[in-house]
C-alpha cells in the first residue's frame, strides 16, 4: 500500500520524509519518550534515519504497520507520529517536546482512526506504560474505552513486557467524545 495522506483542520499526516531525521532525533533525547515509548537508547540519528528511510516504507508496502508524520498544514516542520501496527491492531503516538499541550495529538488521532474504520480496522487498540497519563488523556478524549492494566503487546527495549493500561475503540464507540457507558474508569 501507498503512504496515505490525512488532513484535519489544522494538521496535515502523512509519510516521514528523510527532512524528518534530525528532528526525529532531536525529540527522541527526551527522557520522558525514553520510558514511555520503546525507542531504542540511547537514541542516535541512525535509529531516526532507519526507522524513517527504511522502516517506515517498508511497513506501508507490506500494509503491516501504518506510520503517520504529523506537521501543521503547510509547515514542513515533524511535530511527533502516529502509528499503527495491523497484526496487533494497536495504534501509538508521541509528540516532541515543544509541541506538547496544544491539542494536536487528539486531533491527529481522531483522523487516524477515522480512516482505519474506513478502511475496515474496525476494533482498535491503544496502550500506554502505567503513568503516562498525558497518552491516556488522548485516548479518552477520542473516544477509546480503558479496559484495565495488563502485560504490554509489545517487547520494550530490554526485551519486557511491562505493565500498560490498555484501551480499546471500536467503530460502534467511535462517535463519542467519552463514551457513555466505559466499563472501567479511566487512570489518573
Amino acid at each position: 500500500m501507498q503512504p496515505v495522506a490525512l488532513t484535519t483542520e489544522r494538521l496535515t499526516l502523512d509519510a516521514l520524509i528523510n527532512a524528518d531525521v534530525d528532528v526525529m532525533t532531536s525529540y527522541c533525547q527526551d527522557t520522558v519518550l525514553k520510558e514511555a515509548v520503546p525507542i531504542p537508547w540511547p537514541y542516535e540519528r541512525e535509529h531516526a534515519d532507519g526507522f524513517i528511510n527504511e522502516l517506515a516504507p517498508q511497513w506501508w508496502a507490506e500494509s503491516s504497520e501504518f506510520t503517520w508524520a504529523i506537521h501543521r498544514s503547510g509547515d514542513p516542520l515533524l511535530l511527533g507520529v502516529v502509528g499503527f501496527n495491523v497484526k496487533s491492531s494497536a495504534l501509538g503516538y508521541w509528540l516532541g517536546a515543544p509541541h506538547r499541550g496544544n491539542g494536536f495529538m487528539p486531533e491527529a488521532v481522531a483522523a487516524v482512526v477515522s480512516w482505519l474504520h474506513s478502511v475496515g480496522h474496525t476494533d482498535i487498540r491503544w496502550e500506554a506504560i502505567v503513568g503516562n497519563v498525558a497518552s491516556a488523556r488522548v485516548a479518552e478524549k477520542v473516544g477509546f474505552e480503558y479496559t484495565g492494566t495488563a502485560p504490554a503487546l509489545g517487547q520494550f527495549r530490554d526485551e519486557t513486557h511491562p505493565l500498560c493500561w490498555h484501551a480499546r475503540l471500536t467503530a460502534d464507540n467511535a462517535e463519542t467524545a467519552e463514551p457513555a457507558h466505559a466499563a472501567l474508569p479511566w487512570p489518573t
